[in-house]
C-alpha cells in the first residue's frame, strides 16, 4: 500500500499543504461533519467517522476561520483505521468563486510560498518597466 501512495504523490499535479480544517456534507438528509488532513487545488485527504465509498461523489463545504468553501469531489482512494476512514477526494470543477476562495486559502495556510499568478504578473511587469527604463536612460543620456 505504501507504493501505491508514494506513486500517487508523482502524479500530483498541485502541492498539498496539511490543513485540519472541518468538512461538511450532507448524506442520506443529515449533515455529517468530516476531518480534512491535506488539500490542494485538485484535490484533499480527510478523515471520516463513517463509510464512504470509491467512486462515490461528494458536495462538501471547508469551513476555515472566516469563510466557507463549497466544493463537489469524487473518492478516488480509502484507507481505513480502527474506526476511522481516510478518504482521498480529486475536486471536480466548482465555480470561480469557490476556486479563488480555495486558492486564497492555500495561499494563507501555506505562509504566502506559494505565490498566485497575478504576483508572477505584478513582478514580471516591474522588471520589464525597469528594463526599458534602464534602456531609455542609457540610450538618451550616454549617447
Amino acid at each position: 500500500m505504501i507504493k501505491e501512495h508514494i506513486a500517487t504523490d508523482e502524479k500530483r499535479k498541485f502541492p498539498r499543504f496539511a490543513a485540519t480544517t472541518p468538512a461538511i456534507c450532507s448524506r442520506y438528509g443529515q449533515q455529517m461533519t468530516m476531518r480534512t488532513l491535506n488539500i490542494s487545488l485538485g484535490g484533499l485527504e480527510l478523515e471520516a467517522n463513517f463509510d464512504l465509498e470509491v467512486g462515490e461523489s461528494i458536495d462538501l463545504v471547508i469551513v476555515t476561520n472566516d469563510t466557507r468553501i463549497r466544493c463537489r469531489g469524487r473518492v478516488v482512494a480509502i484507507e481505513e483505521f480502527k474506526n476511522k476512514v481516510h478518504a482521498r477526494l480529486r475536486f471536480t470543477p466548482s465555480s470561480h468563486l469557490e476556486f479563488r476562495k480555495l486558492s486564497e486559502y492555500l495561499d494563507t495556510i501555506s505562509g504566502g510560498k506559494r505565490i498566485p499568478f497575478q504576483k508572477w504578473i505584478i513582478w514580471g511587469m516591474f522588471i520589464l518597466s525597469a528594463y526599458v527604463v534602464y534602456f531609455i536612460i542609457r540610450t538618451y543620456f550616454f549617447r
